[in-house]
């Protein structure tokens, strides 16, 4: 026998290496949290490790086994990011990335990031690529959440910085209108009920009264004050809009008004439902365009069930029953499905630049009211947008000015304290019409040294809430620390809940809203005078 014997112990430690290897490389990848994949580029062959269940498919016998077949349960519009290899292209040398969607074991798209590295021949041409398949879709999810956090908290800075700002605005700007307010209303008194100037200066003060509902907005966006709910009628609210309704649309555009009669009343907030009515006409006048055309204004009430009310916006399980509605058409140029369907998303417009916030901002009043609002409308044919506020039994009660309170007169002195010159002036005259003797302060320093000099005399303070050098709240307090019975009618622009809330329990003895005409100020004062 002839034969050869050779040492092959480092051939065997080196395959036992290699097995070693092997088996390191095959529970590390079974044990992976992600995808592990190897891919022959000569056969296209795809090998898979990993968590398989999470990702792809719970049978191993489906999984893509070609590139082709991978590519498949890519997200369509991601798939042009990838070459046909769907990891590289054939003539790259280095690692490649790449983030993509890929269809999950629940149907759902999964956000994933795939990094791999070619495994190159003697010339340089890869022979396979091995890489991961990483799943990115919970990292994207909480950094989607942690951008929307940040978004929110500095939207809420905004938000408290423009509360501020609108605050302070609407504070000075009540002065102002009080001033305005006041003398209109003081005008009226003097003059005869035949003067031909009676008509001009009430439509100051009724121009004044809603510039003054528009600082209670302001304020209620300021977190300083509230929306006031009452009864009223529809057809008194858009009565009172018409002059403002017909400045406000184009000039090609021709206002029809048809009121039902006896209409039941709603309760709501007349400011926000001339808000409503003012963003529709504008919204109803621009669909119009440059050719001419007619907004129809019509106020009704009718009988919804749940089959009608299922078919409007914000029907959050509204209860059925009457409902009064203001329903405004216009033949402009309509819309389609996709509009309608969008027709209520912040910042959503057909319009320039800068505009779209109306519709959001009358489904926001409407859900406030428990409302609802349906549309009508269709391309070339025009739109009609009907806004229902739940009815009442009854029609809305007329308040009544009490004659009595014009024609009261009182003796005695009042101390008015506020920080505007024209303030003090107009509530001055006023008090002054009905037998008053009248001492002003400009700051509450000045106050105390008048009614410490006049404490037996002064039968009233009228206080203003904000003032500098020291505030209206800290005056209050001196003054009783002087005369503890002393009668105190606290005036502000900010809401009454809010003012006697904060003075609850301190002897409070009145308060009016700024701005004020005289009957208000009549009336306050008569009940504390009266009450006391």
């Amino acid at each position: 026998m002839v034969g050869t014997h050779a040492d092959i112990t480092d051939r065997k430690m080196a395959e036992e290496a290699l097995r070693k290897s092997e088996e390191r490389f095959r529970l590390a990848a079974e044990s992976a949290s992600d995808l592990i994949f190897e891919w022959e580029t000569k056969t296209g062959k795809l090998d898979w490790y990993g968590n398989l269940d999470r990702h792809l498919s719970r049978d191993r016998h489906k999984l893509p086994s070609t590139v082709d077949e991978w590519l498949e349960m890519i997200h369509p519009d991601d798939r042009a990011k990838l070459d046909k290899s769907g990891m590289s292209n054939l003539t790259a040398t280095g690692p490649s990335v790449k983030e993509y969607r890929i269809k999950g074991t629940d149907g759902s798209w999964l956000q994933c990031t795939t990094r791999s590295s070619p495994v190159l021949d003697d010339s340089g041409k890869p022979l396979r690529w091995i890489g991961v398949c990483i799943d990115v879709t919970d990292i994207k999810k909480a950094e989607e959440e942690r951008l929307n956090l940040e978004r929110q908290i500095q939207h809420a800075q905004k938000l408290e910085s423009l509360g501020v700002l609108a605050g302070g605005i609407a504070h000075d700007f009540n002065n102002l209108l009080l001033g305005i307010l006041g003398n209109a209303d003081l005008a009226l008194s003097e003059l005869s009920p035949v003067s031909p100037a009676r008509e001009s200066i009430a439509s100051i003060e009724t121009a004044a009264m809603r510039a003054a509902e528009l600082t209670k907005q302001m304020l209620a966006y300021s977190g300083k004050g509230r929306f006031i709910i009452s009864e009223i009628d529809l057809n008194e609210i858009i009565d009172e809009m018409t002059h403002l309704l017909d400045v406000s649309k184009a000039k090609n555009v021709v206002i029809k008004y048809n009121f039902t009669d006896n209409l039941p009343a709603i309760k709501a907030d007349a400011t926000q439902v001339r808000q409503v009515v003012m963003n529709l006409l504008t919204n109803a006048s621009e669909a119009i365009g440059k050719k001419s055309g007619v907004v129809s204004i019509s106020t009704g009430a009718m009988e919804c069930d749940r089959s009608y009310l299922s078919e409007t916006y914000l029907d959050d399980d509204l209860e059925e029953g009457v409902f009064a509605f203001i329903e405004v058409s216009d033949t402009g140029c309509g819309m389609d499905d996709d509009t309608k369907n969008r027709i209520f998303d912040p910042f959503f417009t057909t319009k320039f630049t800068g505009r779209g916030l109306g519709m959001a901002a009358i489904l926001g009043i409407i859900r406030g009211h428990k409302g609802a609002i349906k549309i009508y409308s269709e391309p070339g044919r025009g739109t009609t947008v009907k806004v229902l506020f739940p009815a009442l039994d009854h029609p809305a009660r007329q308040e009544k000015t009490e004659d009595q309170d014009k024609k009261w007169r009182c003796e005695g002195t009042i101390l008015m304290v506020d920080d505007e010159d024209a303030v003090l002036a107009v509530g001055k005259a006023m008090l002054r019409k009905i037998g008053m003797n009248v001492l002003t302060a400009e700051d509450g320093v000045k106050a105390l040294e008048l009614f410490r000099e006049h404490s037996g005399e002064i039968a009233c303070v009228v206080l203003d809430l904000t003032m500098p050098r020291m505030s209206g709240e800290e005056t209050f307090r001196e003054l009783r620390r002087i005369k503890s019975d002393v009668k105190v009618i606290m005036s502000s622009g900010y809401n009454e809940q809010d003012v006697v809330n904060r003075f609850a329990g301190k002897g409070l003895t009145g308060f009016i809203q700024k701005p004020y005409r005289r009957e208000d100020l009549l009336k306050v004062l008569r009940k504390v005078m009266e009450d006391n």
